[in-house]
């Protein structure tokens, strides 16, 4: 598809957070509010572009991730980066059909050298004052197509049964030679591969997918990074159409915790989460939490955590869930907010089933349950959903990562909202005949 391509100049305000935020986050200037705003109302367009032209990293994508940094741009800095902006602009152009630019008199000379080359496209250059130009950027925003935007509301205890299907980037190709054995094009990137989800429609296999932050630290997945002047990060993918899923389907971000159970802190900050789930678009987004394994194994050596290091972990666990509906609530997200909760007892699960209550969630996920036996599993589920009916309002209740075919029946009698898990999904030509059904 043609897009339009629009660029945008750094701003000296910058929200302050360490590690990466993606630029559309990181700049808090007047311009990237009103994209924003407009993505907290609309889906991201399909057809939509953004990139960013700053004094420190040059032209680039807005997903980007980016630390805070302080440097201005002046003439001779842009006249500087003209060639390598010429270079990116021609490498862009080929797959958009107009750009449409705002940036202040000390940037153009850094991009009009590869504008002039880009005659063959439609081009927009935005004049005049800030308030001016925040009218052009909402006129520019107002006529491109895109869907409203709809948060997502699922309430617990209504006896429905929820399940969400993890992403491992599970391709299919719809050409597949099965009397040949051979796929239709030697490479994915020649082949129209689709996900399994989509290939399964009308007759659906999950009523959601899981995506976890996770997919950022490697080459698969749909959140997957790309850095700078590659065109995936001037856009996200349409996740709900990469999952084919209809209006009452889901995309659910989770922090991939496992991913880095090992280290001594998550992957992710607060703000480096809640900004992922903004600028992708999903419909519920896990607070980051930190599991507080026994052993953890580094440098090939299994090392045992102290009671001490496991309760930190819990702590963080919860630290960072107030931090992240409280983010959220400010922020007024498009994604609706969900408490992940990790604990060492049915006591402490239970406690922060109300804690979490009272900072405001009224969507909570269970995490640490995997590792743990059947009867550890339904004596903390059991305590969970105990102290959620004693609330004045019973929240949504997800089990992260657990299937237990044997535990199916207890898990809906205690009315369990949803739970995820590709294990037996994965390798079902191997489960017996009561596992299977």
């Amino acid at each position: 598809m043609d897009k339009k391509l629009l660029i945008l100049g750094c701003a000296d305000r910058k929200r302050e957070s360490e590690g990466l935020l993606p630029a559309l986050d990181r700049y808090d200037g007047p311009l990237y509010r009103v994209v924003r705003k407009f993505l907290r109302e609309y889906q991201w367009p399909e057809d939509m572009s953004i990139a960013v032209l700053s004094a420190e990293h040059g032209l680039f994508g807005v997903l980007t991730g980016i630390r805070d940094y302080n440097k201005k741009m002046d003439p001779a800095m842009a006249r500087a980066k003209a060639s390598e902006c010429s270079v990116t602009l021609e490498r862009w152009g080929t797959s958009h059909r107009s750009v449409h630019v705002s940036l202040g008199k000390d940037y153009m000379p850094a991009v009009q050298p590869g504008l002039d080359k880009l005659n063959e496209l439609q081009q927009e250059v935005f004049a005049g004052g800030i308030g001016k130009k925040q009218s052009q950027l909402k006129s520019f925003l107002r006529s491109i197509t895109s869907t409203r935007r709809v948060k997502a509301e699922v309430e617990g205890g209504t006896g429905r049964y929820s399940y969400f299907l993890p992403d491992w980037d599970d391709l299919l190709d719809p050409g597949f030679d099965f009397e040949g054995d051979s796929f239709s094009k030697p490479s994915r990137a020649e082949r129209n591969d689709q996900h399994c989800a989509v290939m399964m429609q009308p007759n659906r296999m999950s009523d959601g997918i899981l995506v976890s932050l996770a997919q950022q630290g490697t080459q698969k997945g749909p959140l997957r990074r790309f850095e700078g002047t590659d065109p995936g990060a001037l856009s996200p993918p349409p996740l709900r159409k990469h999952f084919g899923l209809a209006e009452d389907q889901y995309v659910f971000g989770d922090c991939g915790a496992f991913s880095y159970v090992n280290e001594d802190d998550p992957a992710f900050s607060v703000e480096q989460a809640v900004a992922l789930y903004e600028s992708y678009g999903f419909d519920f987004g896990a607070s980051v939490d930190h599991i507080p394994v026994p052993v953890v194994k580094r440098n090939g050596e299994r090392i045992p955590l102290s009671s001490a290091e496991r309760q930190k972990r819990i702590d963080v666990t919860r630290e960072n869930a107030e931090h992240f509906i409280e983010t959220a609530k400010r922020r007024k997200v498009g994604f609706t907010a969900v408490g992940t909760i990790q604990a060492l007892s049915a006591e402490q699960y239970a406690q922060a089933v109300r804690e979490y209550y009272d900072f405001g969630y009224r969507h909570l996920a269970i995490g640490g349950l995997v590792p743990q036996s059947d009867e550890q599993v339904k004596m903390n589920v059991k305590a969970v959903m105990e102290a959620a009916e004693k609330l004045p309002k019973r929240p949504w209740i997800h089990l992260f990562g657990i299937y237990r075919p044997k535990l199916q029946a207890f898990f809906r009698e205690l009315k369990v909202d949803s739970f995820d898990s590709a294990s037996y999904f994965r390798r079902f030509g191997s489960l017996s005949d009561e596992e299977a059904c």
